[in-house]
């Protein structure tokens, strides 16, 4: 999972990335550089990767975060799609699957935990609310400095919405959430749809129709979700849609 690439006066522009090791645990690698990587080490999502890290001491201490060394990268295999290639993809990720956020958070509290991944009951919406098109005057200069040292490189995007699932648990005790999505996949979405139609009105309707009507009427999907950085508060970082509904 990435995380939409973020300016920052510290790091330049990084991203924050969630993933799984080979013995099934959850890690999180920050900051990395992703778009500044040479295509020799920039991963694809189901890319096995080697990179060296070390343990973050960051102020919330969440047990999953490292710092990585982004030049250490070395690509590795592809898991595939397909019924053999998601058949290999589930062998790492179903042991890690959650009923629920809510026990997720229950773990949160209890050992610190700020990854994970579970199947919603039902997803209510997918809303796309405006936003501000320009970044905020601390990222706008971050954002000056990395286009002043490397004019090669486009300009980091601001995306002018926030995207929000609305969904409830397959839980008892769930009362509906509604988290931010950071999916660096959603606001690519957008960008292309953006390219592709003639209208901004139909650009969010179409991208609505991807990222609720496809992944959650059509197909039995996945939230991977995370905390983030300040307020340790859960949000979607990506989502996993394996295979289509079964009709009754």
């Amino acid at each position: 999972a990435k995380a939409y690439p973020s300016p920052s006066t510290k790091y330049g522009e990084s991203v924050c990335m969630a993933g799984i090791t080979k013995d099934q645990k959850w890690i999180r690698i920050y900051p990395v550089p992703y778009r500044d990587l040479p295509p020799s080490q920039q991963f694809k999502k189901f890319q096995w990767i080697n990179i060296k890290i070390h343990k973050s001491n960051e102020k919330l201490s969440r047990p999953e975060s490292h710092k990585a060394d982004s030049m250490s990268i070395k690509l590795l295999d592809i898991v595939g799609t397909g019924i053999t290639g998601w058949k290999d993809r589930e062998k790492y990720y179903k042991p890690l699957i959650s009923n629920s956020l809510e026990v997720l958070l229950d773990q949160q509290k209890k050992s610190g935990v700020s990854l994970g991944m579970f199947m919603p009951k039902y997803v209510e919406d997918f809303e796309i609310i405006p936003d501000s098109p320009t970044w905020e005057i601390k990222k706008q200069i971050a954002v000056g400095k990395i286009s002043l040292f490397n004019q090669n490189k486009s300009l980091l995007e601001k995306i002018p919405y926030t995207f929000h699932y609305k969904f409830i648990c397959n839980d008892d005790h769930c009362k509906g959430h509604n988290l931010t999505v950071v999916d660096w996949e959603a606001g690519e979405s957008y960008r292309n749809f953006k390219r592709i139609y003639e209208s901004e009105s139909l650009t969010l309707e179409k991208l609505k129709q991807k990222w609720l009507t496809y992944y959650f009427r059509e197909r039995n999907s996945y939230f991977v979700v995370g905390t983030d950085s300040e307020f340790n508060k859960f949000m979607i970082l990506t989502v996993v849609s394996p295979q289509r509904k079964e009709l009754d």
